[in-house]
């Protein structure tokens, strides 16, 4: 009993110093810059009251409590200054002990020392381990200060204490239903956010603008709910304002951003932007840019919003929300970037600065190419000032032979082309030969720009004008533009082709209705075919680019639909959408692909099945080798089907299919085998990457299983990351 007496013996406290040295004292700390909540007015407040009353009860707490609580602030101090301070305080708390005097006054000053020492700390840890340590010395010395007044005093004291309880209980309580008001319309409205955007990148702009519409209002609901009446004594609450702030903040950001957006793309009417009449509205283009700008800096504008409200007093699920959003935006700004690049340029591919000329090629993977297909037929067309024109379009063989005489009449085609594929055509050979002609073997290669610069060398030398870009195209793009001209009749074959048998009627079935009389009927009927395309979709009208675009969007990534100018500038545009055919880049995890090219004059390769698997292999020790497995079928019959499909020029039985096969990986080549027999391979550089080619002859119904393993990059010993090797295919027919 003697015990607690003395601990609990009461100071006599003159309570009017001792308010005011609480005033004092918090009217320091509250020029700290301490933000409990985040508002500064509330902030201020909120610190100036809190402090002070601790220092109020202080001056009747025991000199140990002040003195271990000056103590630790001197330890947790980073600055000096403030740790000689809190040191000070520390011998303050002793010489009361020492002297065992009330000391109102001077417990009152250590207290002031220590919680000033304190809320200016920043030690080092956990988010706010600093504050929690200074919130627990402070409730410590109020109930400790507050136990040993007077028993009105305490009274009052506690039910202080208890407003507070309440203030903050009905703060929650308001803030819970003004959140799960204001949840269903933010959650809506970030989905269709993320729609308009992902509206907006397809090219759908009216779409995009109801979207970023619905968006917006639903935000601003969201707004009014967190910035409301029930929501402002949250404000007062540290932790939860931040959150409430952040929430309504992002809100009504995001329902400006959002409305901004709207706004701009209602700008943009798509009927205009479509080709008629053989003319695209070149203003009508320009004027596009300006709106998806104003659209760009909206959404970057939420997105500094979002930036600046990354506080780390945010707790975690908001944060979450934050870092989503911000995910989103990095996704999305590089498709929205494609977008205004491609109307800034898009008036000068169209003409606009001057007429620009494109050589189109019109490949088929019936007689397959590294690319895809072999060139059949040829395009050249004129664009000036968005008026589009015909020059010429006929077959491959009307381009008339090279120049034979010269030893390498392709000057200035890429070194990497010549080294592989100059006996192909492009140049002599060691022993003076060639293998064949340039613009038969003009697709070899799988890099697209190699085939696009050799192309622009060459057909001015074979005939042609000089041209500023090469468009390639196989049948299937020409079965997706027919959908716009719909059935094109063939007299030649006294039949009609239907928009969705285009690409059999060009793979397959021309050569069948020919038989083995000869080329000259089926020549003409794919020249009446391509006219006829060409004329109907430029005299016609295309649909909107949004439609344009997912219709042909799908050929573009499977490679069948390229596009290639000599402006570094557009090139690196039409890289980021897909149209330039590079070659991927390969990582450190590696890669693999396989071309094959028809080696024997013969369609035979629409019959061609082809299966790859790539895995990449990882040992204890964390050594690791991709290897990849490919089997090559021929399903071609023996008989039943013209000579000028299942036939060849090598001497082979019908049915019979050689082929050049590439296969392209690092150039850590380990091991090669062929039905499970070893065999040599030397490899060749293309595009970053390492091509190696064999000859390859299948009968009818055979498959040749090709095994190839490839060292990568060591991985440190238990690392269990998995590989992401880069894996690319060769657009051949739908069957392989």
């Amino acid at each position: 009993m003697n015990e607690t007496v003395r601990f609990l013996r009461r100071n006599r406290v003159d309570e009017r110093n001792a308010f005011g040295l609480a005033a004092i004292g918090g009217v320091v700390a509250a020029v700290s810059g301490a933000r409990p909540t985040g508002f500064v007015v509330v902030d201020v407040g909120l610190v100036f009251v809190a402090v002070g009353a601790v220092i109020w009860a202080a001056a009747s707490a025991p000199w140990w409590a002040l003195a271990t609580a000056a103590g630790v602030a001197a330890i947790i101090a980073i600055n000096p200054l403030l740790a000689l301070l809190g040191a000070v305080g520390f011998v303050g708390g002793l010489v009361i002990g020492v002297q065992r005097r009330d000391h109102d006054k001077l417990r009152a000053v250590v207290a002031a020392i220590a919680l000033n020492v304190l809320i200016r700390s920043d030690l080092q840890g956990f988010l706010g381990l600093s504050a929690i340590i200074g919130i627990a010395i402070g409730i410590t010395l109020f109930v400790i200060g507050l136990r040993r007044r007077p028993s009105a005093i305490r009274r009052t004291g506690w039910q202080a204490i208890a407003g507070v309880g309440v203030v903050a209980a009905v703060s929650l309580l308001a803030i819970g239903v003004a959140g799960l008001g204001a949840r269903p319309d933010v959650t809506q409205a970030a989905r269709q956010a993320k729609q308009a955007v992902d509206t907006l990148n397809a090219g759908d702009y009216e779409g995009a603008a109801l979207l970023f519409e619905d968006a917006s209002s639903g935000f601003a609901r969201a707004d009014r709910a967190l910035g409301g009446p029930l929501a402002l004594p949250a404000h007062l609450l540290p932790g939860i304002a931040q959150n409430v702030g952040a929430g309504a903040d992002l809100s009504a950001a995001a329902a400006d951003a959002t409305s901004e957006a709207a706004a701009a793309l209602r700008q943009i009417d798509p009927a205009t932007l479509k080709l008629s009449g053989g003319s695209i509205d070149l203003d009508a283009v320009r004027a596009v840019e300006a709106p998806l700008q104003r659209v760009q800096n909206a959404l970057s504008a939420l997105r500094t919003t979002v930036d600046n409200i990354d506080s780390p007093w945010i707790a975690s699920p908001v944060r979450d929300e934050l870092d989503e959003l911000q995910v989103d935006f990095d996704d999305n700004e590089p498709r929205l970037q494609n977008a205004i690049d491609a109307v800034r340029l898009a008036p000068a591919l169209l003409g606009g600065d001057g007429e620009r000329r494109y050589l189109i090629m019109f490949t088929t993977p019936a007689e397959a190419r590294g690319l895809g297909g072999f060139v059949g037929n040829f395009a050249e067309i004129a664009i000036d000032n968005g008026s589009i024109s015909v020059n010429e379009f006929a077959r491959r063989s009307d381009l008339g032979a090279a120049n034979l005489a010269e030893r390498a009449f392709c000057l200035g085609c890429p070194d990497e082309l010549l080294a592989q594929y100059g006996p192909f055509g492009f140049n002599t050979g060691p022993d003076g030969s060639f293998a064949g002609s340039a613009w038969t073997n003009i697709t070899m290669p799988a890099h697209f720009p190699y085939i696009a610069d050799a192309a622009q060398i060459l057909y001015p030398q074979n005939g042609g004008n000089s041209v500023d870009g090469v468009i390639v195209m196989d049948p299937y793009v020409i079965q997706a533009l027919m959908r716009y001209t719909g059935p094109i009749p063939v007299p030649e074959f006294d039949l009609t082709v239907q928009p969705e048998d285009a690409a059999q009627f060009i793979l397959e079935d021309q050569y069948i209705l020919a038989g083995d009389e000869g080329n000259s009927g089926r020549i003409d009927a794919l020249g009446t075919l391509g006219d006829q395309v060409i004329s109907r979709l430029l005299g016609g009208s295309l649909p909107e680019p949004p439609e344009l675009a997912k219709d042909l969007g799908p050929l573009v990534a499977e490679r069948r639909l390229l596009m290639w100018t000599d402006d570094e500038a557009e090139q690196e545009l039409l890289d980021r959408v897909g149209l330039l055919g590079s070659i991927p880049d390969m990582g450190t995890d590696g890669g693999f692909s396989v071309s094959v090219t028809n080696g024997s004059a013969s369609k035979i390769d629409v019959f061609l099945e082809r299966d790859v698997d790539v895995a990449v292999q990882v040992a204890d020790d964390g050594t690791r080798t991709l290897v990849a497995d490919v089997r090559l079928t021929n399903n071609a019959p023996a008989r039943g089907l013209p000579r000028y499909v299942i036939g060849n020029s090598v001497g082979l039985p019908d049915g019979w299919s050689r082929l050049f096969v590439t296969f392209y990986g690092p150039d850590t080549l380990e091991s090669a085998t062929v039905d499970g027999e070893s065999f040599e391979l030397t490899g060749f550089p293309e595009a970053g990457w390492t091509g190696y080619s064999v000859y390859v002859d299948l009968s009818p119904g055979q498959q040749r299983s090709f095994t190839l393993t490839f060292d990568l990059e060591a991985r440190v010993p238990g690392d269990t990351t998995l590989s992401s090797p880069t894996v690319w295919e060769q657009p051949l027919t739908s069957r392989s």
